[in-house]
C-alpha cells in the first residue's frame, strides 16, 4: 500500500508554499461575509478566513503524518521485542499494552493538553505515545505469523540472527498491513489533534483546522458561523475522505504490479 508518496508529497508542497504566503493579519474588516475582498469571509479579528485555511494545513497535515508515524513505529517496536524476547519479558509487554488500553486514550490526552497547551513540537509526541498501544497486539499477530514460515526457518538454521530475519524477510511482507495501520493512525490522530484544538487546549497561536472551527463557537448564533466553521470543517473532511480514498485504490496498485 504506498500511501506515503502521495501524503509526503502533499505535506511538502504545503510546507513549500507557506513561505510564499502573506502574512495572516488582522484587519479592520471584522465577521465580512464572503465577497471579492475575501472569498471566504474574515474572522473576529479580521483575519482571512482562507488565508487562515492555506497557513493551518500544514500544521494539520504534519501532526497528522508524523504523530501516526510515531505511534505506528512504537507499536512496531514494541511487537518486534515481544516477538522475540523471553516469555516473562513478552508478557510484561503484553500487560503493559493491557493497562494502557485500559485508560481511555482521549482524556489522558485532554489533562496533559489542558495543563500544557501543547503547541506543534508537543503535540506530535503527545498523540503519538498516547496511540501506539492500539496496535501492537495485531503488529505482534503479523510478526508471529511471518516469522512461522519456511523462509524464516532456513535463514535461522542457516545462522541469521532475528533481527536480520525481521529485516529481511518479516517487515517486506507484513508492509501493506503495516501501511494500513499507518493510515489507519493519521485519521485517528488527525481527528484527536483537531479535537484538542476545538477544545481550545492546543497553543492559541498554531493556526489548525482545530482551532478555527473552536473560533465559529461564539458565533453560532449569527450568520457568520457559516463561513468561520464550514470552511475548516470541510477542509478536515476533505482530507480525511482523499486519505481513504488512497487506502482504498493502494491494494489494486499493489495487486497490480
Amino acid at each position: 500500500m504506498r500511501v506515503g508518496p502521495p501524503l509526503l508529497g502533499l505535506l511538502a508542497v504545503s510546507l513549500a508554499a507557506r513561505p510564499l504566503l502573506p502574512a495572516w493579519r488582522s484587519s479592520r474588516e471584522v465577521l465580512a461575509p464572503p465577497g471579492t475582498a475575501h472569498p471566504l469571509g474574515t474572522n473576529a479579528i479580521g483575519q482571512d478566513i482562507a488565508l487562515g485555511l492555506l497557513h493551518a494545513t500544514p500544521n494539520t497535515l504534519l501532526v497528522g503524518l508524523a504523530a501516526a508515524a510515531l505511534a505506528t513505529g512504537v507499536a512496531l517496536a514494541a511487537a518486534g521485542l515481544a516477538a522475540t524476547a523471553p516469555p516473562t519479558l513478552r508478557a510484561a509487554i503484553l500487560r503493559l499494552v493491557d493497562a494502557l488500553q485500559v485508560l481511555p486514550a482521549m482524556l489522558v490526552l485532554l489533562f496533559v493538553a489542558a495543563f500544557a497547551q501543547p503547541g506543534l513540537a508537543g503535540l506530535i509526541p503527545l498523540l503519538g505515545l498516547t496511540s501506539w498501544h492500539e496496535d501492537v497486539r495485531l503488529a505482534l499477530a503479523l510478526i508471529r505469523r511471518e516469522a512461522g514460515r519456511e523462509n524464516v526457518h532456513f535463514a535461522r538454521s542457516m545462522g541469521a540472527s532475528w533481527s536480520h530475519c525481521l529485516r529481511r524477510h518479516v517487515l517486506p511482507a507484513i508492509r501493506p498491513a503495516l501501511a494500513a495501520l499507518y493510515v489507519q493512525n493519521i485519521r485517528q490522530v488527525t481527528l484527536r489533534g483537531a479535537g484538542l484544538a476545538f477544545l481550545g487546549l492546543t497553543d492559541p497561536r498554531l493556526p489548525s483546522w482545530g482551532s478555527m472551527m473552536q473560533e465559529a463557537m461564539d458565533h453560532l448564533y449569527t450568520p457568520a458561523w457559516s463561513w468561520l466553521l464550514l470552511p475548516p470543517a470541510l477542509a478536515l473532511t476533505l482530507f480525511l475522505l482523499v486519505l481513504l480514498a488512497l487506502a482504498e485504490a493502494a491494494p489494486d496498485k499493489d495487486a497490480a504490479a
